[in-house]
């Protein structure tokens, strides 16, 4: 199963974490592994828009992880854009899960602010 946990700050997405392999198919024959990581992967290449090559991130394909997060210091438009991003890749990730969920179980934290 794919376990992604998002991480909030008030109304924000600040974190984003994914690990697993799906298990609907086998591996290179897996929809469900293939949708969530290329939903995964075009948010993170869109924060790298934004952020160019300060934008971190951890990545281990063989174990199903990626992992990135949002700098704490940005300017109002570099905030907007990358919250657009979060949010389009949140909402494919939701309607993912409501198709496959004995595959890909997602889970929200709520952070102190």
């Amino acid at each position: 199963m794919v376990k992604i946990i998002v991480d909030m700050r008030g109304d924000e997405i600040v974190k984003v974490t994914a690990k697993g392999h799906a298990g609907y198919a086998k591996y290179g024959k897996d929809i469900v592994c293939s949708a969530a990581s290329a939903i995964m992967q075009t948010a993170l290449m869109g924060l790298i828009d934004v952020y160019g090559e300060s934008q971190k991130y951890e990545k281990n394909d063989e174990n199903g992880y990626l992992r990135f997060s949002v700098p704490e210091e940005k300017t109002e438009t570099e905030r907007v854009k990358e919250q657009a991003v979060l949010r389009a890749m949140y909402l494919g990730l939701k309607d993912l899960e409501a198709g496959f969920k004995a595959n890909l179980k997602m889970e929200v934290n709520t952070l102190c602010l």
